[in-house]
């Protein structure tokens, strides 16, 4: 037979009995040794699920149940988190000073009464359901701050560093919690809101909270949350005692006589909180009776309560067009007439427009495009929108507009874009021209088939039809103004070819600048660093054309002076900036040969390009 298993066996047993040892003492069992600096409280606060405190003729049990601490005697009611905080908070900052044990206070003539804990002046029980500590509390020491205490089955006289103004008095009343909705309520999903004057229902879906009644709409979520927190600030004043089932009607806490009624529904699927506002109490007119759905007294609150009443639907509702997250949006499609603006948002390259062409987009000016767009705010003169009837027409649109936060999996470019993109979450709107001065755009959500109106100066930032030189889709104000940019230890070669003359310098293997062409001349003092350091990042001041078919209009033909950079690498790639004619008092048009964009570069910047790179000898 092998050994093993009962080896195992064994040491089995022995755990088990440690476990029944330490964690199945009962609550009468010896009190605890107490070295001179230890804590009077062995557990800590967050870990204490029992507390009852008796003083006097006041007796308050209280247990934590699922994380909420409940006053269980002398009735079950809400307990104040706070109050049983600033309790346990106490015991746990104590600390043992000084400990008389039985033989000590013979020798000192002295017994139990002579530190008051022959009839202490309070009884604390605080532990979990397994075990806790009873201590008795007797009087202050006449030196010293310092409280005589006394674990229950303890032989000691203990003096600890105790804050009894933490602790008592007590009372039922100051240990109740005073909030209307308690603190615990960390998550609400509903909120309904009933009185003469109407009926107001929001409910939370999917991160965003929704007007329900009286109308259908999207709500502010930063308002709705600012009415939730005014909500569970509300305290009760006054605690009357447990109302008979007949009690409602004459406090007016009946359904018909109730003045308000506020419903909270926690998340969780958890019961929901309500408060029924009855009338005012004739000894304090500044008061009104009240009713909590999970307290069982009749309650007293101040009459300002009354002030919800003043809420309506659409004080809440959110009266931006578009609710999207702009760091969530990922395609970008925008169209006017025939013409069109696509723009995606890459993992690896970031924003690109996709069409008309393929470019590198401007992130910056893609956010204030985004941020423009979730901006707009639907004029207040168009009420709440008009649902589209089935068959109905839509305004006819002058522009479109569609965001997504997935990237489509195929767009076909000959064919006009859907106005919903495929996947994800999708955004997609029809804007109409006014049909008179002054008047407001209509705009016409795909999704919700509501159309509703937009400011004209609102709509500006996102649609410019007041510039008759730009449209919705023209793709330049969103193109990347970063000509090139490349690290200048990559720029091998260098050639100028202005007024029939042209310039070559390149850098040797041992790393230094020499003049290839002339021949006979040397590099101009600073000409190198100046030079590598405008390669580094060359950015325009603006795009000019994307599609340039005459480029003598911008001064641009074979004489024009053009700056050759060779890089590094097996394919011997090479970047050449051609140099056209003035912009303006301060700019000057060029391009980089090989594309059809046309930019603007600053003077500065274009007479340094062009400076000579060579001097003669």
């Amino acid at each position: 037979m092998s050994w093993k298993p009962t080896l195992w066996i064994l040491i089995l047993v022995v755990v088990t009995a440690l476990f029944i040892l330490v964690f199945d003492r009962p609550a009468d069992s010896p009190a605890r040794a107490l070295p001179i600096e230890a804590p009077l409280l062995p557990l800590s606060p967050g870990a204490v699920t029992r507390l009852a405190i008796t003083a006097g003729d006041v007796v308050i049990e209280c247990v934590r149940r699922e994380g909420e601490w409940v006053l269980t005697r002398p009735e079950e009611a809400r307990a104040d988190e706070a109050r049983i905080k600033q309790i346990l908070e106490a015991l746990d900052a104590s600390r043992i000073r000084e400990t008389l044990s039985p033989e000590r206070l013979v020798q000192r003539r002295l017994t139990a009464a002579s530190f008051g804990l022959d009839a202490p002046r309070a009884r604390l029980v605080v532990g979990t359901e397994l075990r806790a500590d009873e201590i008795l509390v007797g009087d202050d020491a006449p030196l010293g701050d310092l409280v005589y205490l006394r674990l229950k089955n303890g032989t000691d006289v203990i003096g600890a560093t105790l804050k009894m103004s933490d602790i008592l008095p007590i009372n039922f009343e100051g240990m109740r919690d005073h909030f209307i909705f308690p603190p615990s309520l960390k998550r609400v999903t509903r909120l309904e809101l009933k009185h003469s004057g109407g009926f107001l229902q929001l409910a939370l879906r999917d991160g965003q909270w929704r007007i329900q009644q009286p109308i259908d709409a999207r709500a502010d979520n930063r308002r709705v949350e600012q009415l939730i927190q005014s909500l569970m600030a509300l305290k009760v004043e006054a605690f009357g005692a447990v109302a008979a089932p007949s009690d409602p009607a004459v406090y007016g806490l009946t359904a018909d006589e109730g003045l308000m009624q506020i419903t909270l529904t926690p998340e969780g699927g958890r019961a929901p909180l309500v408060l029924t506002v009855g009338k005012a109490r004739q000894d304090l007119p500044d008061l009104i009776y009240a009713r909590i759905s999970d307290v069982s007294s009749l309650c007293s609150i101040n009459r300002e309560v009354l002030a919800f009443q003043a809420i309506k639907a659409e004080s809440l509702r959110d009266r931006r067009l578009c609710n999207a997250d702009p760091a969530a949006i990922v395609s970008i499609m925008l169209r006017e007439g025939d013409e069109k603006l696509v723009l995606e948002k890459q993992e690896k390259t970031g924003w690109m427009i996709r069409e008309p062409f393929r470019f590198k987009a401007d992130s910056q000016a893609v956010g204030g495009l985004l941020r423009a767009i979730c901006n707009l705010k639907i004029a207040e003169s168009s009420g709440n929108g008009t649902t589209l009837a089935p068959g109905g027409t839509p305004p006819t649109p002058a522009c479109r507009l569609a965001l997504a936060t997935e990237l489509p999996s195929s767009l076909v470019t000959n064919t006009p874009p859907p106005l919903t993109p495929p996947k994800g979450t999708s955004w997609s709107y029809r804007f109409a021209v006014p049909v008179a001065a002054g008047a407001n755009n209509q705009v016409y959500c795909e999704e919700t088939k509501m159309v509703t109106e937009v400011q004209p100066r609102e709509l500006s930032a996102v649609w410019p039809g007041a510039q008759p030189s730009r449209s919705l889709s023209d793709p330049r104000p969103y193109m990347d103004c970063r000509m090139f940019e490349f690290p200048s230890d990559q720029v091998r070669r260098v050639t100028l070819a202005q007024n029939g003359r042209e310039e070559t310098v390149s850098v040797g293997s041992d790393g230094l600048w020499l003049a290839d062409s002339p021949p006979e001349g040397q590099i101009r003092k600073g000409a190198i660093p100046e030079l590598l350091s405008l390669a580094s990042s060359l950015r325009a001041e603006r795009i000019e054309s994307m599609n340039a078919t005459n480029l003598l209009a911008y001064g641009i033909d074979e004489s024009s002076p053009r700056v050759t950079f060779g890089l590094t690498g097996a394919s011997g790639i090479q970047k050449t900036v051609l140099i056209g004619g003035p912009c303006g008092t301060n700019g000057v048009y060029s391009m980089i040969q090989g594309q059809d964009v046309v930019f603007v570069l600053k003077q500065e910047m274009a007479q340094a390009l062009s400076r000579p790179l060579v001097e003669m000898r």
